[in-house]
């Protein structure tokens, strides 16, 4: 049975077990000592007591026996009454076992400075009595009583042992008698006891470590659970992840405060809901059914969703899907994460756009090699061409009507090429922000009907029929003029370009109700789906691509004319059908328009 905790908490829990113990043993000992000692010192009182008694009732027996002889033993003992006394007392001693295992009797006297021992039944000599000199440190209970005094107290007898001594003085004999017993015959049942005790209080202490750490386990393993489920709760609630836990019938049972933020549904209304509510209507069937399959399985889904908010707008979620399985291994529920990845989606398809658009250009670069050389090849073989027929005079001196013809062709194959070649300059020096506007005012009107004459030609060579603009007047514009009239030429031969005969191409040209002027082109023509709208607006890209292709050009025109406008502040929209034409609208800011009195002469 183990728990495990940090290293800190198994520091704190060794050093809390170790505190307890120790305080348990050293209460145990308290109990133990303070107990013993007052047993002791209850036995020390009543030993005491006993000696006082005993060596009373021997003094007040051998003085008692003292007197007897002085009366009637004084003529017939050898030695007198005294020695008749001690005669009887040596007799009497000799027979006396004594009492505990070092209790005795001493008699003793003092003689030429020294105590002499006259008695003693357990250490004595008889035949050699032992002298202790007055002033040593042994024999201090004789001594008290030597100098008649009476009492009880510890101290060194005549051997050097520590004893409880009991003292009386015999001033009959002239002697003085102690009862005594060793002290380490008092103390030893004590020392006995409080060994035991001591093992008890070391037998208690093991046994309730052990019992503490039975039952202290559960309740650190109960409070270690219970952090780590705080944790896991203040991670969950404070993750910036949604996440919910729904019932294995798919019912939210708890949402943590990041599917608030990102769904908009309070706790309250999410809970008891089916995840369904999440569903944007923008992913399949087949996804959920996959999905709800693998967790019936008892396996986990990740997948990428369109999830919809409470107020209808959508974001895209990287989601991780979980059974919570039961000990016996069945799901009890599932748990849901939902990552907001819009941000990364937009960037994948920002990039993957960047990355078709790339493919076009590319593909579009590698088209314009094929394009450019019948472009550049078709007038430059009819200059070499025309030039060589006149320099060889093959129609014979110059002054043929023939050779006017050529140098006229040769002059518009050159024009034509020259035009290609600032096409490609130009859109070079846009994308480079090399080029710049020589900015004046400019009658737009007086442009306009210079494009639309400078069209005209080809307009009418192609049955195309041109409708210029509706108004009278225009406020100027602040605007570089070649590139304005460029703008127009642009728009137009497109528009004319691809309006079959009998076609209609309207130029018109107004303010709208924000102050802003608007050019706007429609024509009748063949027009385009979305996919060729889009490489039209790039560069080289041309809807016909083939060799074989009725209409010649770079594909610069449209992405060309954008760039223009684009440095004058402006934009260029397109919109189209296919069979039905195709309208470009370009609009210049406010801010150029130079208004001199009234605002707007005309609403577009």
């Amino acid at each position: 049975m183990g728990v495990r905790l940090k290293q800190s908490e198994k520091t704190d829990y060794q050093k809390w077990l170790a505190k307890a113990v120790t305080i348990l043993a050293s209460v145990a000992l308290a109990v133990t000592l303070f107990s013993n000692g007052l047993l002791y010192d209850a036995a020390y009182k009543q030993e005491s007591q006993r000696l006082v008694e005993l060596v009373k009732s021997q003094a007040i027996l051998i003085n008692a026996i003292a007197k007897f002889d002085a009366e009637h033993s004084q003529r017939d003992h050898p030695q007198g009454a005294i020695g008749a006394t001690f005669s009887q007392l040596e007799t009497a001693h000799r027979q006396y076992p004594g009492f505990g295992g070092t209790g005795e009797f001493t008699l003793g006297t003092r003689k030429d400075g020294n105590i002499i021992f006259l008695l003693s039944h357990r250490h004595f000599d008889f035949l050699e009595p032992l002298p202790i000199a007055w002033d040593s440190e042994l024999g201090e209970p004789m001594r008290r009583a030597l100098r008649g005094e009476n009492g009880v107290g510890v101290a060194l007898d005549y051997r050097g042992a520590t004893v409880l001594a009991a003292y009386e003085p015999l001033p009959d004999l002239n002697a003085g008698i102690v009862a005594k017993i060793d002290l380490d015959e008092i103390r030893q049942p004590f020392v006995q006891a409080a060994l035991i005790g001591l093992s008890g209080v070391l037998l208690m202490v093991v046994i309730g470590a052990m019992v503490f750490r039975r039952i202290s386990i559960p309740l650190l393993e109960r409070e270690q659970a219970l952090n780590d489920l705080r944790l896991l709760s203040q991670a969950i609630n404070q993750s910036p992840i949604m996440m919910f836990i729904t019932n294995t019938q798919g019912v939210i049972e708890y949402v943590n405060p990041s599917f608030t933020a990102m769904t908009g549904y309070a706790q309250q209304e999410a809970i008891g809901q089916n995840p369904r509510i999440l569903k944007s209507g923008e992913t399949s069937p087949e996804f959920y059914e996959q999905m709800w399959a693998n967790l019936m399985a008892g396996q986990e889904w990740r997948g990428e969703v369109k999830d919809r908010r409470k107020d209808g707008s959508t974001f895209w979620a990287s989601m991780v899907l979980a059974p919570v399985k039961g000990e016996d291994g069945k799901a009890t529920h599932f748990v849901a994460i939902h990552e907001d990845i819009t941000e990364q989606k937009q960037a994948q398809e920002a990039m993957q756009k960047a990355r078709e658009q790339s493919d076009i250009t590319n593909r579009a670069k590698s088209e314009i090699m094929a394009n450019m050389s019948h472009e550049l090849r078709t007038p430059l073989n009819a200059i070499i061409g025309f030039s060589s027929s006149m320099d060889e005079a093959i129609f014979g001196p110059l002054g043929h009507d023939k050779y006017k013809e050529y140098a006229q062709h040769i002059h518009s194959s050159g024009a034509h090429l020259l035009e290609i070649i600032n096409d490609i300059l130009d859109v070079a020096a846009v994308e480079a922000g090399k080029l710049k506007l020589n900015e004046e005012r400019v009658n737009v009107q007086e442009v306009i009907e210079v494009a639309l004459r400078m069209i005209s030609p080809k307009a009418k060579e192609g049955g195309v029929h041109l409708k210029g603009p509706s108004v009278s007047a225009l406020p100027p514009l602040l605007a570089d003029p070649r590139r304005l009239k460029q703008i127009a030429l642009n728009i137009l031969s497109n528009a004319v370009k691809f309006t079959p005969k009998d076609g209609v191409v309207t130029c018109d040209v107004g303010i709208d109700g924000n102050g802003a002027m608007l050019l706007t082109v429609t024509d009748t023509g063949v027009g385009m789906d979305e996919a060729e709208i889009v490489k039209a607006m790039t560069q080289f890209g041309q809807v016909d691509s083939s060799l074989a292709r009725k209409h010649e050009g770079t594909g610069l025109g449209l992405p060309l004319t954008q760039g223009l406008v684009e440095l004058h502040g402006g934009a260029l929209s397109l919109t189209s059908q296919k069979g039905v034409g195709t309208q470009v609208t370009v609009r210049f800011p406010a801010e150029r328009v130079i208004f001199d009195g009234a605002k707007g002469l005309v609403d577009a």
